[in-house]
């Protein structure tokens, strides 16, 4: 069905679109939330996506579902880069964490919360590009074919940001746990 509807749209079908919104939209949506973490944020950006691609629909070369979740996720995601930029304001770590999104119901989850606060913070200290990378990977669970194509870095170099970033993150996750222990123990003495 969503080959058929690519072929329509390809040929000027605009009616065949909403065949591919339909099929695209909550992948583009999450894709955009997880970096915005708004979500009257998330609703303009992803709307302001969906006229970009209906304006560049000459531009489509999809053949594949696959192919048109990667034109649309470029799209997306080149679209919040200036968007971002634009706006040049961050999400607080405090906003994020309190986020219903983020929101933990088990009171066994509190080290659960503290290692997100950490790994959140840590995050914010991340080049733009890192981050972008290490989310399309982690939270989007795109491959680095995919990520390749919406970043236009190439997969050897995508593999290699996400591996050394999980590294930079796990070491400095472990460097904070320490510090906040050895800090406990002097304030309770």
């Amino acid at each position: 069905m969503i080959s058929s509807s690519l072929e329509r749209v390809k040929n000027g079908d605009l009616e065949a679109f909403s065949a591919l919104y339909d099929f695209s939209y909550n992948r583009v949506y999450a894709s955009i939330f997880h970096r915005t973490l708004d979500v009257s944020l998330t609703e303009d950006i992803v709307s302001e996506v969906y006229m970009k691609a209906i304006k560049n629909l000459k531009s489509l070369k999809a053949q594949s579902e696959w192919e048109f979740i990667t034109w649309m996720l470029r799209i997306a995601y080149t679209h919040l880069v200036d968007t971002m930029r634009a706006k040049k304001e961050e999400t607080s770590l405090d906003e994020m964490v309190h986020d219903p999104w983020y929101e933990l119901s088990h009171a066994e989850d509190i080290d659960n919360r503290g290692s997100l606060e950490e790994i959140l913070s840590f995050m914010e200290t991340l080049p733009e590009r890192d981050r972008m990378i290490l989310t399309l990977r982690i939270w989007d669970d795109c491959s680095y074919e995919e990520i390749s194509h919406i970043t236009w870095e190439k997969v050897d170099n995508c593999k290699k940001i996400v591996s050394r970033t999980l590294a930079k993150i796990s070491a400095n996750v472990a460097h904070m746990f320490i510090i906040s222990l050895i800090l406990s123990y002097v304030s309770h003495r």
